[in-house]
């Protein structure tokens, strides 16, 4: 798809600039994951916003469908002006990982390429730049890895003790996952309903999940997502510290009204 290939084209330059300001692969890939969660910033900013007014509004959703649980149309007539008022869109909470997901693809594509010699040319990393010739040239080695391959390929080709920096790299990158969920839990004593304490259990998966399948993914893209989970991790501390802490909804079951 043209689309894509634009987004490739359009991350692979700006990985070949980074390494011409600072001729280190992995610091490139730190920087262009930098660049890329600061123009995205704006939209993380509106899908907290909008995650944290659908918490809010949870009590009054759970009235309104008892209220009116024998009139669907007023029930969602009802929930949709409740959730205007709050700021609670589904788009706010969908559209940055809609906006997301075929950056990390075609990063993945960028990456993959730069691996090898002979898809390189179809990395999207212009081919007159200094990190081509580098990548050519068998370089891409960061920390004692080299980015453009996967943890199991090492493991396979070299065994255990070359596969040590990977698995660290792996290591990070949950744990500060991790510690972002921990950080984001209100703290303000509340015990959380039934509903949120299943998605929180559900959520804790995630970064083991995650860290499952990078074993399967080229380190340099398990070093953008690590490099991306600290860098949120700033971003909610810097949103909480704007917006406040979010607080544990109250538990409020909800009833039937009396009739008059």
């Amino acid at each position: 798809m043209a689309w894509f290939d634009a987004i490739k084209q359009v991350l692979g330059w700006f990985l070949g600039v980074f390494y011409d300001i600072v001729p280190n692969y992995g610091v490139a890939i730190i920087m262009l994951t930098i660049l890329i969660n600061l123009v995205l910033f704006p939209l993380t900013l509106k899908q907290t916003r909008s995650t944290r007014a659908f918490q809010t509004i949870q009590p009054e959703i759970k009235r309104l469908q008892a209220k009116h649980k024998d009139d669907p149309q007023t029930l969602q007539a009802e929930m949709m002006r409740i959730q205007k008022e709050a700021g609670a869109t589904p788009g706010g909470c969908l559209i940055p990982l809609l906006v997301q997901m075929p950056i990390w693809f075609a990063l993945f594509r960028v990456l993959r390429g730069a691996a090898s010699a002979e898809e390189i040319v179809d990395s999207g990393i212009p081919a007159g730049s200094d990190l081509y010739q580098h990548l050519v040239e068998g370089g891409g080695r960061f920390l004692g890895m080299d980015l453009g391959f996967e943890p199991a390929t090492i493991y396979s080709a070299d065994g255990l003790v070359a596969t040590i920096p990977y698995l660290i790299l792996m290591a990070l990158m949950v744990a500060v996952q991790f510690i972002q969920q921990w950080h984001a839990q209100p703290r303000d004593g509340r015990p959380m309903d039934k509903q949120a304490q299943q998605m929180q259990t559900i959520t804790k998966f995630m970064p083991l999940f995650i860290g499952f399948i990078s074993w399967s993914f080229p380190a340099g893209l398990t070093l953008y997502w690590a490099t991306s989970n600290i860098f949120r991790l700033g971003q909610q501390a810097l949103i909480f510290r704007i917006d406040g802490r979010p607080a544990a909804p109250p538990k409020d079951e909800p009833k039937e009204e009396a009739s008059d």
